[in-house]
C-alpha cells in the first residue's frame, strides 16, 4: 500500500524521481514522502537546476510543476525528451492547471502523465508503484535474457563436445569393423586342419 512506508525492499534498484517545482516547501515535502515510500528521491527548484539534474542522474520518473520562472515545465519536458539518455524516463506533470488547453499541450509536449495540485498522493503513490514494478520486471527480463545466453553459450559447447566424441566414437567403429573384416579376410584365408 502506497499510503505507508514501505516494509519489505524491493529487489535490485528503486525507482529514482526527480521532483522540480519551484514551490520549495512543496517540493521538499514531495521528495521526503517519495523518500518514506522508498524511492530515491532528488529535487531542483526551477527548470534550469532540473534540466541540468536529469542530465546527471538519469532519473526514472520527473515529475514537473508546469508554472516556473525562467525555464518552465513544458520547456523542461520538451527539453528531457531531447535528451537521448532521458527517452525511457516517465514525466508526470504536477501543476494547479486543470483546464483542457494545458492537459493537451501535457501530451504534446511528452508528459506521460497529469495530475493538478492538491494532487491525490495515494493515486500519485499507485502510479509510481506500477512504475517501480515496471522497472524491476524490466530488469528481471534483461538478467534471464543474459542468462538464456550464457546457457545457449554453454549448451553450444556441450552439444559441439558431444559431436566430438560421436566422432571419435565413429573413428574407433571404422577401426573394429576394420579389424573384423582383417580378422574375417585372415580366417578366410587360412586353410583349416586337413
Amino acid at each position: 500500500m502506497v499510503d505507508r512506508v514501505r516494509t519489505e525492499a524491493q529487489p535490485g534498484r528503486v525507482l529514482q524521481v526527480l521532483v522540480v517545482d519551484d514551490n520549495r516547501p512543496a517540493a521538499d515535502s514531495l521528495c521526503m514522502l517519495l523518500r518514506m515510500w522508498g524511492y530515491d528521491c532528488r529535487v531542483a527548484y526551477d527548470g534550469t537546476s532540473g534540466l541540468q539534474a536529469a542530465r546527471t542522474h538519469c532519473p526514472d520518473c520527473l515529475v514537473l510543476d508546469i508554472s516556473m520562472p525562467g525555464l518552465d515545465g513544458y520547456t523542461l519536458a520538451t527539453r528531457v525528451r531531447q535528451q537521448p539518455e532521458l527517452q525511457t524516463a516517465k514525466l508526470v506533470a504536477l501543476t494547479a492547471y486543470s483546464d483542457d488547453a494545458h492537459v493537451q499541450r501535457a501530451k504534446e509536449v511528452g508528459f506521460d502523465h497529469y495530475f493538478v495540485k492538491p494532487a491525490d498522493l495515494a493515486e500519485l503513490g499507485r502510479l509510481l508503484e506500477m512504475m517501480n514494478e515496471v522497472m524491476r520486471l524490466a530488469s528481471r527480463t534483461e538478467e534471464l535474457a543474459r542468462q538464456n545466453v550464457e546457457l545457449a553459450t554453454e549448451t553450444k559447447e556441450l552439444l559441439q563436445g558431444v559431436k566430438e566424441d560421436i566422432r571419435e566414437v565413429k573413428e574407433e567403429l571404422r577401426e573394429v569393423k576394420e579389424q573384423l573384416r582383417e580378422c574375417r579376410e585372415s580366417a578366410e584365408e587360412t586353410p583349416g586342419p586337413e
